[in-house]
């Protein structure tokens, strides 16, 4: 079975559009989108303004964009986690879609045996959405954060309520003890999760200046348990920087296709990556990187 997975494509058409072509290319049975769907920013600039425009992409091209997908490729199914921007991801679900799943929190079993799971939350960032963020562990340090944050009112709600970063988050479940509320694979070795944090301390979360911005309860879950793949987005120049999209943790293959950020190749080629689930390892490709290095090498199908 045919995956194509990417992440953060933050509402960008083209992007979509890319995706769109590269499912018909792939012959992808299954699409995955790993979070950061919809637009970050409205055009007005308003923080206030964000959940209605997200509902707007939502309505005017992100629904209709997928039913054509389904309609007009082999893509079966549409797996979607949202990320730290998707204030609006509620809404997507407001009605149930055939072929589109919403995988947050979730778990869903395909036809082949293997295990999709979803899990969207990052640790805290810079950024003043905060509905999907969570207190790493109670050892983490936190970057600055920005005053006021935001998250929802509710889900039914166009409105954010303003918060304090630091007393919101500590109200909230740690990343370490929602990971432990997960749903549980059959067989781990079987299982695929989709996080939109990287774990922390490896090739997928590097950013500006060497740091690493991912999780720590993300890869002790992963060094725990040892699924057979784990899915990442979040850090969009990590691949650029650690000159790789893969990483290896215990027998646990970790990806990051990254997004955007691929010096010289501009911002309109899609970065994702295109597996055959039985035997990931061996089939798994991506649309501008080899495995080894930066060079280009196209996506083999």
């Amino acid at each position: 079975m045919k995956v194509l997975y990417t992440s953060d494509l933050h509402g960008g058409t083209h992007l979509y559009q890319e995706l769109l072509e590269l499912s018909i290319a792939s012959r992808a049975e299954i699409i995955a989108l790993g979070g950061d769907l919809f637009p970050s920013f409205p055009p007005s600039k308003r923080y206030e303004d964000m959940i209605s425009n997200q509902w707007m992409f939502i309505d005017e091209f992100l629904l209709p964009f997928f039913k054509k997908i389904l309609v007009a490729t082999p893509v079966t199914q549409i797996f979607l986690i949202p990320g730290n921007w998707d204030v609006g991801y509620p809404y997507f679900f407001r009605d149930a879609w055939e072929g589109i799943i919403d995988l947050n929190q979730k778990k869903y079993r395909l036809k082949n045996g293997y295990e999709l799971i979803g899990y969207p939350f990052i640790p805290p960032s810079p950024f003043r959405p905060k509905d999907y963020e969570r207190v790493d562990n109670p050892e983490a340090s936190w970057p600055p954060q920005k005053h006021p944050s935001y998250v929802r009112v509710s889900e039914r709600s166009d409105r954010l309520l303003s918060v304090d970063p630091h007393v919101y988050l500590r109200k909230q479940a740690t990343i370490r003890e929602e990971l432990n509320q997960l749903p549980k694979p059959i067989d781990h070795r079987k299982a695929i999760f989709m996080m939109h944090s990287p774990p922390f301390g490896t090739k997928l979360d590097l950013i500006e200046g060497g740091r690493w911005a991912g999780s720590r309860s993300i890869k002790s879950f992963i060094e725990a348990n040892q699924p057979l793949l784990t899915l990442h987005g979040h850090i969009h120049e990590s691949p650029e920087i650690s000159g790789t999209y893969i990483d290896r943790i215990g027998e646990t293959l970790s990806v990051n296709p990254g997004q955007f950020a691929l010096s010289g190749r501009g911002s309109t080629e899609l970065q994702a990556v295109i597996f055959e689930i039985e035997n990931a390892e061996e089939t798994l490709r991506h649309t501008c990187l080899p495995i080894g290095g930066n060079s280009a090498v196209g996506v083999q199908s």
